[in-house]
């Protein structure tokens, strides 16, 4: 599972997934995103009746060439592990770190971290990084009836993406998405909230202007509501909060 998004594009782009909202930062001179880390807000649970799925939310990066690194607030769909398999709450969403490969890469197998089982009202931290080839990611609960479990995933770049001469992250692409598979996607009926968004680029180079230019937005399949930008250096861009919110 991954964006389905891979034009690329100077400007910031408010962007459809095929089921909901997507926002995008897309770099298209030569520049990459290099870090990222957020904090999500479990939600509410999808209504009692939904029972089609699976449905997704994250951020994440997309390397040129296909494939993404992602941590996944997911429900729907049960993960390969859990950090907490028998937690004291109900088991409705699960955070689980993503690395989907580039098109004919690691076999065309995703790779998917052992799970953390959070409840409604959790937060979770997530973060990833690209340094000498390894893409580290992590995700740590940091409030709420979960708090405390963590799950972490180191994974060669080169095993799942495809890699670039100056030896970077080779991810021009930042994207985040409401991601509502099935046939009851209509049924969304729930904010879900991402804080604290720092998002890291190699160089300096369009950084300020990229990240200015994204706008809240809707396009009929929800809305995203973008608040707070400002740069906290030269190469990282701030956002207080996003607010992905169905139609």
């Amino acid at each position: 599972m991954f964006s389905v998004l891979t034009k690329l594009a100077p400007l910031a782009l408010l962007l459809r997934s095929a089921s909901a909202i997507s926002w995008a930062l897309i770099f298209s001179n030569g520049n990459v995103w290099s870090e990222l880390e957020y904090t999500i807000t479990v939600p509410p649970a999808p209504p009692s009746d939904v029972t089609s799925g699976p449905w997704f939310f994250w951020c994440g990066l997309q390397p040129n060439g296909g494939g993404v690194v992602q941590p996944v607030l997911q429900w729907g769909q049960l993960g390969p592990s859990y950090v907490n398999p028998n937690p004291v709450f109900a088991k409705i969403w699960a955070m689980i770190l993503w690395t989907v490969p580039a098109s004919g890469l690691n076999n065309n197998n995703a790779f998917q971290s052992p799970g953390i089982w959070a409840a409604q009202g959790d937060k979770i931290d997530s973060f990833m990084t690209y340094n000498n080839n390894v893409w580290v990611q992590t995700a740590r609960v940091t409030s709420g009836q979960a708090s405390g479990q963590n799950t972490v995933s180191n994974l060669s770049a080169s095993q799942f993406f495809h890699t670039d001469s100056a030896g970077d992250s080779n991810a021009n692409f930042f994207v985040c998405e409401s991601e509502l598979d099935g046939s009851q996607t209509n049924r969304w009926n729930f904010n879900v909230t991402f804080t604290n968004i720092n998002l890291r680029a190699k160089t300096n180079t369009g950084v300020q202007s990229l990240c200015a230019s994204a706008v809240s937005h809707s396009d009929g399949n929800g809305f995203a509501t973008i608040q707070g930008f400002r740069m906290l250096n030269d190469t990282t861009c701030h956002w207080d909060t996003v607010i992905l919110t169905p139609p």
